[in-house]
């Protein structure tokens, strides 16, 4: 008996016919029970009708038969006995994953249902109730839910835009204004909306160079309301030299300054005109300012001058009496104060 697959083949009538015998290992542990048991059943039987047909053995060979046959029952017995521990056991093992899968279920809806029902407690309230996923890191040690917006801290910058590809041959592809190249600034192109070129930015510095806050209302005499007009004095912005702290400086270009300015004062001449005039008050209102200063000065200088001769002990100097020949009064007058005394001439 083996474990594959055996055929037997019986001729009768003058044809062959096959018989397919199943595999031992697809047996049922029964069925080899069974079969094992009838087989030893067979092997005593044989061993009875030997020794009734006269056997020349001996007693000591059945007894060693009788041993090996014991032995052997013995082997198919807990080859047997194993086989039905085996299927026990792969009984047992399914029984116990179906098991595990039930607990493991039971347990995780046990673990949804609880973490359902705890609260935290009122004094850890405000560490728990967090939402993590809204924290940012601000590397200061401090959790912000939302980001303050009245902060002071500086801006971040957003990276400028890369140029755009040139195409010489497509004819909307922008150009210099003066020379007609297609290698213009694309700064400019963006922020102030003019066509120029690097080269002829340094060309002509009076035209395209660029002016601060402070000298288009010095120089050009513009308002702050005026220089916020983005659509008509576009403005660069950029860290303030002086310190990162402070607001960034603003950079206008100089000939849109210029024509904003001449349209507003009505050309070079009267913004020229206004200029002067506002340099000449601006120069008298000075000048007042230092006299009123300096008369201040003297008077207090005066003043000092009184107290401290107030205090300062004199000594009288008088001269000769004089006479008043109407009412005959003789006077003594000193002649460093001027205090004048009536005395009695004897």
């Amino acid at each position: 008996m083996t474990d594959q697959n055996q055929t037997t083949s019986n001729t009768e009538g003058g044809f062959c016919s096959e018989v397919k015998i199943p595999s031992y290992s697809t047996l049922s542990p029964e069925v080899k029970k069974r079969i094992e048991e009838n087989r030893l059943k067979a092997k005593a039987i044989q061993l009875e009708r030997r020794l009734q047909n006269g056997s020349n053995r001996t007693f000591q060979s059945t007894e060693q038969q009788n041993t090996n046959s014991s032995i052997e029952q013995q082997n198919t017995n807990s080859s047997i006995e194993q086989q039905n521990i085996n299927s026990s056991t792969e009984q047992q093992n399914t029984n116990s994953s179906t098991e595990q899968q039930n607990a493991n279920s039971s347990t995780n809806t046990n673990a949804n249902n609880q973490e359902e029902k705890l609260r935290p407690m009122k004094k850890f309230q405000n560490y728990v109730d967090y939402d993590l996923s809204k924290m940012i890191n601000t590397r200061g040690g401090f959790l912000f839910e939302t980001p303050d917006e009245n902060s002071k801290k500086r801006k971040i910058r957003e990276l400028e835009p890369e140029d755009p590809p040139i195409d010489p041959n497509h004819p909307d592809t922008p150009r210099c204004k003066e020379c007609k190249t297609v290698e213009i600034d694309y700064q400019f192109h963006r922020i102030f909306r003019v066509n120029i070129c690097k080269s002829c930015k340094e060309k002509f510095p009076e035209k395209y160079s660029l002016l601060t806050k402070t000298e288009a209302k010095e120089d050009y005499l513009l308002t702050d309301a005026e220089l916020k007009d983005e659509e008509r004095l576009p403005h660069l912005s950029k860290p303030n030299p002086h310190k990162s702290t402070w607001n960034d400086m603003m950079l206008y270009l100089r000939e849109q300054v210029e024509e904003f300015s001449f349209e507003k004062w009505g050309g070079a001449d009267a913004l020229d005109k206004e200029f002067e005039r506002r340099q000449d008050e601006k120069k008298k209102r000075k000048d007042k300012k230092f006299k009123s200063k300096l008369a201040d000065l003297r008077k207090r200088t005066r003043t000092d001058e009184l107290e401290k001769n107030r205090y300062k002990e004199h000594k009288h100097e008088f001269g000769m009496a004089v006479e008043d020949p109407e009412t005959g009064i003789s006077t003594q007058t000193c002649s460093s104060c001027g205090i004048s005394f009536e005395v009695v001439l004897f």
